[in-house]
């Protein structure tokens, strides 16, 4: 199942300079705040295939070392290639490093992230997550624990 979030996290295409030929970059425009988030593939502007989920302190300085320092060469053939990449953060400056935690933990439990030597998510596959008609399917209309 693709991932679904509640109405509080933000989904943002995210650039850095140095690795797109457009040399787009909004890393500036992350926040310096506490955050769970997930850096995930995207396919009609909706996230697929976490690849990462984590917590953190500052959300910016975390992106953006993602990108510079990426662990693993899955990371950094992801992160530093051709892909466009959608993270996918909810703020949590109200909680503690063990909140966060939690939250991260349920993230990973619900969306489950992963990348292989190649930067691709092992066991690729995608659900469209509307019928026919447009309407999204049940399915997906009521978010497990993870989302809300």
């Amino acid at each position: 199942m693709n991932p679904i979030f509640n109405e509080r996290v933000v989904k943002l295409e995210v650039y850095h300079r140095e690795y797109n030929l457009d040399k787009k970059d909004n890393l500036n425009e992350l926040p310096e705040q506490p955050a769970v988030f997930g850096i995930f593939g995207i396919i009609h502007e909706t996230p697929i295939h976490p690849r990462l989920i984590s917590s953190t302190d500052n959300l910016r300085k975390a992106v953006r070392n993602i990108f510079e320092n990426p662990e693993g060469e899955g990371m950094k053939k992801f992160m530093q290639g051709p892909h466009i990449q959608m993270l996918c953060y909810e703020l949590l400056p109200d909680l503690s490093e063990e909140e966060r935690k939690a939250k991260e933990e349920a993230w990973i439990d619900e969306y489950k992230p992963g990348i292989n030597d190649e930067g691709e998510y092992p066991e690729y596959n995608y659900e469209w997550p509307y019928d026919d008609d447009g309407n999204m399917k049940p399915e997906y209309a009521n978010p497990p624990k993870a989302r809300v």
